[in-house]
């Protein structure tokens, strides 16, 4: 048996979402907390998986859409999950630790093909050709992902910038932005669509200009995960409080990192990643001891440890260890015992 199911306590508002305030006169008070079994659930579905990655599962006939959320990641890390348990084959704890690191970008397989109808030149053109070649995955070791996510980037501000009012102070999706790429709206010009192609050219030409700026002139050093562009840097909450040999010892990193915001992989859309997943577990409920998972930067809280940072580059490398759950295995591989007594 398998399934999911919504939880949380969530007050049921008969006239009004909760998003915005009200007069306090009685008109706008709770009607009770919603039941956890009356949310959203499932329960053996016929896909035989559920999948779910903070995109928005609510079904469109759901009673009470107020209950649950309001705010909810485009669907492209769940597209890509589907695509891969939906292929007919049984997945084996290698195949899902491959699924849990995978970095193939679906907005960049469906926005890259556009650059094959617009013309360019220059370094541009050079840009253009090589993301013509490339395979859609967020290497860190690509120089072509790290133009992706530059231009990317230069998209997402050029269509803002055309479709949202000036003073607006608001962002919009990545799938709102391709959507708008797909059917170009006429705020971007008399002619949508040539307007839409010289905006594709545009944002091109700026990643390019920006990457120049940030990694030097040289394309054969713009590989996407390094210091000076994706990464992972552990800051510690002291760190700025402390001397910089003491900061140094409480600080990880950085190590280059592949991914982004829109990839299973999820290491964020900035050159530091802060958010994803810093735990990650796979388990085989016929044999628990077979398990693997991934911490950072380590078990330990204590820098005096090595279990403090132990686990850092393997977690910056998407690698897994075991995990145990049979007294006789993890009695087996423990290294260190703790034992806190209460004096007296």
């Amino acid at each position: 048996t398998i399934g999911w199911q919504s939880v949380g306590i969530a007050p049921v508002r008969r006239n009004w979402s909760g998003l915005v305030p009200v007069p306090g006169d009685g008109r706008y008070e709770w009607d009770g907390y919603l039941p956890i079994i009356a949310k959203p659930h499932v329960v053996n579905p016929e896909e035989g998986y559920f999948a779910t990655a903070n995109n928005d599962l609510i079904p469109r006939d759901y009673e009470h859409m107020d209950a649950v959320g309001f705010s909810w990641s485009d669907p492209y890390r769940w597209l890509r999950i589907v695509e891969v348990l939906g292929g007919g084959t049984r997945l084996s704890i290698a195949d899902n630790i491959q699924l849990q690191t995978d970095e193939l970008s679906l907005p960049a397989r469906q926005l890259v093909p556009m650059l094959e109808e617009v013309s360019s030149s220059g370094r541009t053109e050079q840009a253009r050709k090589l993301l013509l070649e490339w395979d859609y995955v967020m290497d860190k070791n690509s120089i072509a992902a790290g133009v992706y996510a530059a231009w990317e980037g230069e998209l997402r501000r050029a269509v803002r910038d055309a479709v949202v009012p000036p003073g607006a102070g608001m962002n919009l999706s990545l799938s709102k932005v391709i959507e708008k790429i797909m059917v170009p709206p006429g705020t971007l010009g008399g002619d949508p669509m040539r307007a839409r192609d010289e905006l594709l050219v545009s944002a091109l030409s700026a990643a390019v200009d920006a990457l120049d700026e940030k990694l030097g002139s040289d394309m054969s050093g713009w590989q996407y995960g390094q210091e000076d562009y994706h990464h992972a840097y552990l800051r510690h909450p002291m760190g700025t409080a402390v001397s910089s040999g003491t900061r140094a010892i409480l600080e990880e990193g950085p190590l280059p990192r592949g991914g982004y915001g829109s990839t299973v992989n999820q290491t964020g859309n900035g050159d530091n990643q802060t958010s994803g997943a810093s735990f990650r577990i796979i388990v085989d409920t016929g044999d628990w001891d077979r398990a693997v998972g991934m911490n950072t930067p380590g078990q330990s809280g204590d820098t005096r440890s090595p279990f403090y940072d132990n686990l850092f580059e393997f977690w910056a490398k998407d690698q897994f260890h075991p995990v145990f759950y049979s007294r006789n295995r993890i009695e087996e591989v423990t290294a260190v015992r703790i034992e806190l007594r209460p004096q007296g």
